[in-house]
């Protein structure tokens, strides 16, 4: 009877989700009125950017939907070049995504300017006791900023936080062993050390002042500054709005409505604000034009299928190597495809995972152009899965490289019988049959087979690197030994073959491709971006998967690392 009643509800429930999507859809449908001939696209940037998203209905009306990188690049690339586009109307409140994402979004606006186009910013604030760095920076991409009186400009300077929780480990019994190669490679030194190692602050130095410069080059030139006086600005701050406004950062103090009503005067005639949404659903994707594969390879690198991790290690997205190398692979057997952009947002993960999607990447590269578009991330093995592509390029404050590499395993013994009283029974067969296992030291002997398979994943990502970017083995060892570049200095290094956005990438592609620099293309997804409905099947089974992960670590007692190259998480804000 208990199963009966169990379907029925849930057999109720998928009906009423069907029943809403439709009537979502039809409302939506019927929003689609033709756009007004004068108009001003209005655009709200409020919590995370992410790199694409699967269109929701649901969302959509509620105004829950995430903003994705994808849809504000198609609208404001269309803004630029529409007639009937007199200016963007941007509203901040934050901003979620990476450093490069910011500079991608700056870059667009620009190009809205450069066409003739106004463009506004308004912020309520800031930064409200919190760091406004990357919310301002945003906004001085624009001819004009207003803020709230009541606001502050928080453009304080940054700071780049690193975590170590190696005093975990002690509180909890667990003992850690990461043996590693490359002395810059500082995600075995997070479970390892409570600080920074000399190497490590001598890479957060450089990574900080390359990202620094960027920022106050960026600002100054949108704000006709100079970068000295800027800088000096900065250790003024925090700035209330009134201050902002004598200094130059800020041009009007006003609330949102006064900003509105300001932005619908500046317009002789009536123009129509329209929202990126309904921007976007009324002017329809290309259709027409040289195809180009656009291959999404987001989250940390592992073996299997993409999805969601529930590890504290890892977290978040997951580039699973069996999604993106089919991905590859049906790339190959599609018709009719001139070109290949593989777009990275990656710390890098398992070796062997990269390796998988490198191959297949690589076999796409004898077949068309493939070019490499870095976002926010693509280190370690975010950089090793594109040796082989025909050209690389990064944004300016991408971080990458991270050519290095470490393994190890933690002895939790201690942390299952003294703090959850939980004890194992213990029987090898086999001399390192547990050298895998999280239940004991290494011996010696093992220590030397650790040695020897780290020595050979590094020697690897040294010659992959070598052969791709044209150097020798010495040379590459000589630069790499895990050391994260942002963009600007991989370029240096010869890493990299060009600065800029998705939009760069793209140019490459047709100029490879030798599609006309003008020409329409029409952008393919691989893999395809699922529909709602099934982005709600796959949660569920992202949910199954993390209770497995818990009851797998409770019955072995081994609790999984990231991979042998992977970068530590770095926040830089």
């Amino acid at each position: 009877m208990a199963k009966k009643t169990g379907l029925f509800i849930g057999l109720g429930c998928l009906a009423l989700i069907v029943v809403m999507g439709a009537v979502a859809m039809m409302v939506a449908a019927a929003s689609k009125t033709r756009l007004p001939g004068d108009m001003i696209v209005s655009l709200r940037l409020t919590g995370p950017i992410v790199e694409v998203a699967a269109e929701d209905p649901f969302a959509e009306l509620t105004g829950s939907a995430p903003t994705a990188l994808r849809d504000i690049r198609r609208a404001l690339v269309r803004a630029a070049e529409d007639d009937r586009v007199r200016g963007v109307r941007l509203r901040i409140d934050s901003v979620g995504g990476g450093f490069a994402t910011i500079q991608e979004i700056r870059t667009l606006l620009i190009r809205v300017r450069a066409a003739g186009k106004w463009t506004a910013a308004y912020m309520d604030t800031a930064g409200e006791f919190s760091p406004g760095n990357m919310v301002y920076y945003l906004a001085s991409a624009c001819d004009e900023i207003s803020i709230n009186p009541a606001g502050d400009v928080n453009l304080i300077g940054l700071s780049a936080r690193s975590p170590f929780i190696r005093g975990t480990f002690d509180k909890l019994g667990i003992k850690p062993e990461f043996p590693g190669r490359g002395t810059y490679k500082t995600a075995r030194f997070m479970y390892t050390e409570t600080d920074f190692t000399p190497g490590a602050r001598e890479m957060m130095e450089w990574l900080l002042g390359s990202v620094m410069d960027q920022l106050m080059a960026d600002i100054a030139s949108g704000r006709g500054m100079e970068a000295d006086a800027l800088r000096a600005l900065i250790d003024t701050c925090p700035m209330s709005a009134p201050n902002a406004e004598k200094a130059g950062l800020v041009d009007h103090l006003e609330d949102w409505t006064a900003f509105r009503d300001r932005i619908r005067a500046k317009e002789e005639g009536d123009a129509k604000i329209v929202s990126l949404s309904k921007y976007l659903s009324r002017n329809k994707k290309t259709v027409g034009g040289a195809k180009i594969a656009v291959v999404t390879a987001i989250g940390a690198i592992m073996r299997g299928d993409s999805g969601k991790s529930i590890n504290p290690l890892l977290g978040g997205d997951i580039m699973g190597s069996e999604t993106i190398a089919k991905a590859l692979r049906n790339v190959r057997k599609a018709k009719n495809v001139k070109a290949t952009i593989l777009r990275i947002d990656s710390p890098g993960g398992s070796a062997v995972a990269s390796e998988i999607i490198r191959q297949e990447m690589v076999r796409v590269a004898e077949t068309m152009p493939v070019i490499v578009s870095m976002s926010n991330l693509a280190a370690s093995g975010g950089y090793w899965i594109t040796c082989g592509a025909k050209h690389i390029v990064a944004d300016p404050g991408t971080l990458t490289a991270s050519i290095g590499v470490f393994g190890g395993h933690l002895n939790t013994e201690k942390f299952w019988s003294e703090k959850l009283g939980i004890t194992y029974g213990k029987l090898d067969w086999g001399a390192n049959a547990n050298i895998y296992g999280d239940l004991e030291d290494w011996t010696d002997p093992q220590r030397v087979l650790i040695n020897a398979q780290l020595d050979r994943i590094y020697d690897d990502f040294l010659q992959r690197v070598a052969d791709s970017r044209g150097k020798t083995i010495e040379e590459v060892h000589a630069m790499a030994e895990g050391r994260v570049f942002t963009g600007v200095q991989a370029l240096e290094k010869g890493l990299v073959d060009e600065l800029g956005g998705f939009d760069t990438a793209l140019a490459a592609a047709k100029r490879l491709a030798g599609i006309d620099a003008d020409a329409a293309v029409m952008l393919v997804d691989y893999p395809k971006v699922l529909p709602w409905w099934q982005v709600m099947l796959e949660k569920k089974k992202g949910d199954e998967a993390a209770v497995a992960t818990l009851e797998r670590w409770v019955r072995t007692g081994h609790i999984e690392t990231p991979g042998t190259v992977w970068m530590p998480p770095i926040t830089i804000e």
